[in-house]
């Protein structure tokens, strides 16, 4: 095994957005497909409310409030990596 190949064995999108958001390495690679990866932390998330809250009903307003901060934050994290994207294409040596 060339160290190419063993660089490309390593490389996980993952470990890259770590890095970029938090400057540190990804400890914990998650496996499963993005669709898992969203239900089980929602399912995390309602475990977590009902056992908090156990007379709140399942169609309270904070879950509609909940996914709608989810949706800003996934609008504004895409922006700036398509963004962050570009800026790669455009200069690629700055960084």
């Amino acid at each position: 095994m060339s160290y190419i190949t063993g660089i490309f064995e390593r490389t996980n999108l993952q470990q890259i957005r770590e890095f970029l958001l938090h400057g540190v390495e990804c400890h914990n690679v998650d496996n499963e497909n993005y669709e898992t990866r969203i239900k089980h932390a929602e399912e995390r998330y309602k475990k977590a409310v009902f056992e908090s809250f156990p007379n709140l009903s399942r169609d309270s307003k904070i879950f509609s409030e909940l996914n709608n901060l989810l949706t800003v934050y996934e609008n504004v994290n895409i922006e700036i990596g398509i963004q962050l994207g570009i800026q790669l294409i455009q200069d690629p040596k700055k960084y």
